[in-house]
């Protein structure tokens, strides 16, 4: 009769590096190339305002080879932003559509301090907590700014989605990592943004050209633009 004792020492020997290697390459695994889908929410905005259902409720990303671009519409489709970033040649162009007029700039490391007057550079305390969202691990760190109207706010990130230097253009430029949840303030509105899904699937490269129909413009015109549109979301 086979000695079970022997049968299962058996079974265990092969078994566990079959195991281990699989649960570390899940561990281990990063996606390259996909979409990220946000919740949008808007902490400090009366809720009954005037305006309030102009408001976005959804934001994405798509990212490859480097890139990420972020789209976002509001006001039924009359506002929307198309944000092309490069994280290697450290190049942004930012496109603005509002009905008939369509503008873009293009947008480089000096340019940060103009779309970031909001927030300035706040300290980046770093902690050992860890979450979850939308299936990824996140590490928490806690932004400190020197302005007493801007409170601190968390700043949940991942370093499973391969993007170099994620966070360059933003406040958070220090980051080492995709940013899942954290709150943004530009113009005086704070946006709260949570990742829900992240989708590995291919992106189109066309997403990560500059639209041949937007007018080039320069930074300061487009950011004049953008102060006078989200200053109509205030009423």
């Amino acid at each position: 009769m086979r000695n079970p004792s022997l049968t299962y020492l058996t079974i265990a020997v092969f078994a566990a590096p079959l195991m281990s290697g699989c649960s570390s390459s899940l561990l281990d695994r990063k996606v390259a190339e996909g979409v990220i889908e946000y919740a949008l929410s808007f902490p400090d905005y009366d809720p009954n305002g005037i305006m309030a259902g102009m408001l976005p409720e959804r934001t994405t990303v798509s990212f490859a080879d480097g890139k990420q671009v972020a789209e976002l519409s509001a006001g039924m489709g009359i506002f929307r932003t198309t944000m092309v970033v490069d994280g290697v040649k450290k190049g942004l162009d930012y496109h603005l559509s509002m009905m008939s007029k369509k503008m873009v700039a293009h947008l480089q490391p000096r340019d940060r301090s103009l779309f970031n007057q909001d927030s300035g550079t706040p300290t980046i305390i770093y902690t050992n907590d860890v979450d979850t969202i939308a299936g990824y691990p996140c590490k928490r760190a806690i932004a400190i700014f020197d302005r007493i109207d801007q409170p601190e706010t968390d700043l949940w990130y991942t370093d499973k989605i391969e993007l170099q230097d994620p966070n360059w253009f933003g406040p958070f430029a220090e980051i080492p990592g995709v940013l899942l949840r954290y709150d943004l303030v530009q113009h005086g509105m704070r946006m709260r943004l949570d990742a829900i899904s992240v989708q590995p699937r291919e992106v189109d490269p066309a997403k990560f050209t500059v639209k041949d129909e937007f007018d080039q413009v320069q930074p300061e015109v487009l950011h004049h633009e953008l102060a006078e549109v989200l200053g109509t979301f205030s009423m």
